[in-house]
């Protein structure tokens, strides 16, 4: 006879040993932590690098995140992408939607240029001037090391060179006797004004202001079509900190222009002369952003001659700086030069 009641014992510890050993289907996992791939990063304006956040444990029911910063002025997170926007520091978080764990890293904008910068020299000068001629002598001897760290641009004023932007510019800074330069058109290069005698330019000073951050870079491109004498120039950058004043300007400068100088003779060998300004007005075009990337767009049709020099595209630059508009009259110290740029046009 079969021991019916053993088996039933066994048939019932064997259901009860399944039904202890399967889990719940609805069971949740709560978080109990989170972490980041990094805790501190350095970035420049403009720059980005993506978070990685690990949530606890591995098979938690909800890992959905939350990802803010302190300060969005500085910089912004999207799904753990972080874009730098300005100078500073703030806090990005991840925070898990269980639970509320939070982890942080934290993130250093730094204002810092990402590219080249460069100094833009330029000098107020005449065909007709004596002391013109020393003050150049002087500029080319202590901005030859450079080599285009430091762009030179010539205002003609009252002679056979001269347009209307230098004469302008002229009258602006109040220039009363040449030459006088400006650097970056910022002052204290010599007393408090913006404008110097040429010969008071040292290397040491050329030196110390390249040795200044930037807080605009820019890049220059340009072709030429020698069948339509089209020049075509882009010129991009971006703005690495806020600066509602800025406007682009863009030159087209010669080289090696002979004609007469009182002091060098009757063929004088002219550099860096401005021949026409592509941009809009005394103050250039507005860059359509006051912080963040740029971008513009010029077409130039390079004419025969401008006034009576023949133009020579194979000595002849287009020469790109942004500089703050804030006053067009009156004080003339506040339209400074944040950074330039220079690029033969073939």
């Amino acid at each position: 006879m079969k021991n019916v009641f053993g088996l039933g014992l066994l048939a019932a510890a064997t259901v009860l040993i399944a039904f202890s050993s399967c889990k719940p289907a609805n069971e949740v996992k709560s978080t109990t932590g989170i972490t980041l791939s990094e805790t501190a990063k350095t970035i420049a304006v403009g720059e980005e690098f993506t978070l990685t956040a690990t949530v606890e444990p591995t098979d938690a029911t909800d890992k959905n995140i939350v990802w803010t910063s302190d300060d969005t002025e500085i910089a912004t997170v999207d799904d753990g992408k972080v874009i730098g926007v300005a100078s500073g520091t703030t806090e990005i978080k991840a925070t898990t939607r269980d639970g509320g764990k939070t982890a942080t890293c934290t993130v250093t904008v730094d204002i810092g240029t990402t590219g080249d910068k460069a100094l833009l020299l330029e000098d107020f000068t005449a065909t007709w001037c004596g002391p013109c001629f020393k003050g150049m002598k002087n500029i080319q001897k202590q901005i030859a090391s450079f080599g285009n760290k430091v762009i030179l641009v010539c205002h003609h004023t009252g002679d056979d060179f001269a347009i209307e932007h230098s004469e302008d510019l002229s009258n602006f800074y109040k220039v009363s006797g040449i030459p006088a330069s400006m650097l970056d058109r910022t002052k204290g290069i010599y007393d408090n004004g913006v404008t110097f005698y040429p010969g008071y330019l040292e290397k040491e000073i050329l030196t110390q202001k390249l040795a200044k951050p930037k807080s605009v870079s820019i890049s220059l491109e340009t072709s030429y079509d020698e069948s339509s004498r089209d020049i075509k120039i882009k010129v991009s950058g971006s703005l690495l900190k806020k600066h509602p004043k800025a406007k682009l300007n863009v030159y087209l400068v010669q080289d090696s222009i002979v004609y007469k100088q009182t002091g060098g003779g009757d063929n004088y060998i002219h550099r860096n002369a401005l021949r026409a300004v592509i941009s809009k007005g005394l103050w250039g075009d507005n860059l359509g952003v006051t912080q963040g990337a740029y971008s513009k767009e010029y077409t130039y049709n390079l004419p025969q001659n401008i006034g009576k020099f023949a133009t020579k595209p194979d000595n002849m630059y287009i020469v790109a700086f942004v500089a703050d508009a804030v006053n067009t009259s009156g004080d003339n110290t506040k339209n400074i030069v944040h950074n330039a740029a220079i690029q033969a046009i073939k």
